[in-house]
């Protein structure tokens, strides 16, 4: 779960927390809205149930016979069942008097809780009717004492119906409510986060290479990290540029001198062994030096650029291999899907590339086989039918965990050349068996 909320975005973010917001503060509303409304028609029915005791108190006589009310104050005491019942009653709860409506039922329930001078309200059940009950107790006869208790007693059920009916309204009305400001919120939240989603575009497109600039007219929270990618994107395109133009430089600043020295060589006087020896060290010095500048001029993923596609360089490496090795007539497979590409600096894929295709066409017999496969990880697979390369020494000729001088030009530089390019865009390199009979260096890389 927590990973889950962590992945939000900042819109879902938003959007999530003001609807908890509002849903916890409208089902506070609503909670209290419900208990005022029901305490204000529970007081409204205890009122209505006082005025109708007041009545029968100014209508009642009591004489030898018994109590009587001649004149009833309220028409649904004249009817039977009508909802409104009333009694007069003892002290000991003995019913002196019954309205009509209450002699099919029995409605006393709260006299024996009655308080001289109080009003008593109660909700009583009698039967299968529950009921609102109010009770007075009053001093009817000084003389002698007596004491009567007038009860008032209603069904609970149209309450019932009315605090019901204002809930469901309250619950939809709410409801609704809570809808539309959620709905309404999104909308303003969509509107207020518009300029990053348009900041986000902006970066994919420059990371496609489909913009130079990001656009002009940003609110001032985002002018500066506006100003601070644009100030970034020129350094980086700088910095790459200066770093490859200096070490370019110094490769051509090397590589001459040992070249003058290897031709030297030739015409000195200096016998077979010490020539030899001489030339070793000028093709390990060599080597050294193609190896280190591999290393320190691979760019990696570019921050910037469009994705290249990978059987367009290949077909220009072919062209000038199959030139090369005109002589030896190889017959060349290329089965790669359609879209294979890799966002990343050419001078890199060639590198890779080249070197792969090299090896491919130097220590094959006659066929040379290149495959792709599009996923989450692109592969590409270069197989030819050469003698392959023995399970023994396939981690050395990857140069893992040997310097670069300790690998001879001829002997696999290109391969650990390979790999230490690939590391870069955190991709692999494998050596295995093809089907054709010889090598099969398959590599991966990311989409």
């Amino acid at each position: 779960m927590g990973k889950a909320l962590a992945s939000l975005g900042i819109e879902a973010r938003l959007v999530l927390i003001t609807a908890l917001v509002l849903f916890g503060f409208l089902a506070l509303t609503g909670w209290l809205l419900d208990r005022a409304f029901r305490a204000s028609t529970l007081a409204g029915v205890e009122e209505q149930l006082r005025l109708v005791i007041y009545s029968l108190l100014g209508a009642a006589e009591a004489d030898a016979v018994g109590v009587r009310v001649d004149d009833l104050p309220e028409p649904r005491l004249s009817q039977p069942a009508s909802g409104l019942y009333a009694v007069i009653l003892d002290r000991e709860g003995n019913p002196l008097w019954r309205s009509p409506s209450a002699l099919a039922t029995n409605v006393a329930a709260g006299s024996v809780d009655a308080v001289l001078g109080e009003f008593r309200f109660s909700r009583t059940v009698v039967g299968p009717t529950p009921r609102f009950a109010l009770s007075y107790l009053v001093i009817w006869d000084d003389a002698a004492e007596s004491e009567l208790v007038f009860e008032v007693a209603a069904d609970q059920a149209p309450t019932l119906t009315v605090i019901n009916d204002f809930r469901s309204i309250l619950f939809w009305g709410l409801g609704a409510s809570t809808l539309l400001v959620t709905l309404a919120q999104i909308l303003a939240i969509r509107w207020g986060l518009a300029p990053l989603r348009s900041m986000a575009k902006e970066v994919e497109e420059l990371e496609e290479g489909r913009r130079e600039h990001l656009s002009l007219g940003y609110p001032k929270e985002l002018l500066g990290l506006q100003k601070n990618l644009e100030r970034f994107i020129v350094h980086e395109r700088r910095r790459r540029t200066r770093y490859r133009n200096a070490l370019e430089d110094l490769a051509h600043s090397l590589k001459t001198p040992l070249a003058v020295i290897r031709n030297a060589l030739a015409a000195t006087g200096l016998g077979t062994q010490s020539r030899r020896l001489v030339s070793d060290q000028l093709d390990q010095m060599d080597g050294t030096v193609t190896h280190q500048l591999a290393k320190a001029t691979g760019v990696g993923p570019v921050v910037v650029g469009k994705p290249i596609a990978v059987a367009g360089l290949i077909e220009r490496l072919l062209r000038a291999l199959q030139t090369a090795y005109a002589d030896r007539a190889l017959a060349v497979e290329m089965e790669l899907p359609e879209g294979l590409a890799v966002r990343g600096d050419e001078g890199d894929l060639m590198e890779v590339f080249g070197n792969l295709l090299e090896n491919a066409f130097k220590y094959t017999h006659s066929r040379v086989r290149i495959s792709g496969q599009l996923g989450a990880r692109n592969l590409l697979r270069f197989e030819d039918d050469g003698p392959g390369v023995p399970a023994g020494i396939r981690q050395e000729v990857l140069g893992r965990g040997a310097r670069g001088d300790q690998v001879a030009p001829g002997q696999g530089i290109g391969l650990s050349v390979v790999s230490e390019l690939l590391a870069l865009y955190g991709g692999s390199l494998a050596i295995g068996d093809s089907a054709l009979g010889g090598a099969s260096v398959e590599i991966s890389l990311p989409r």
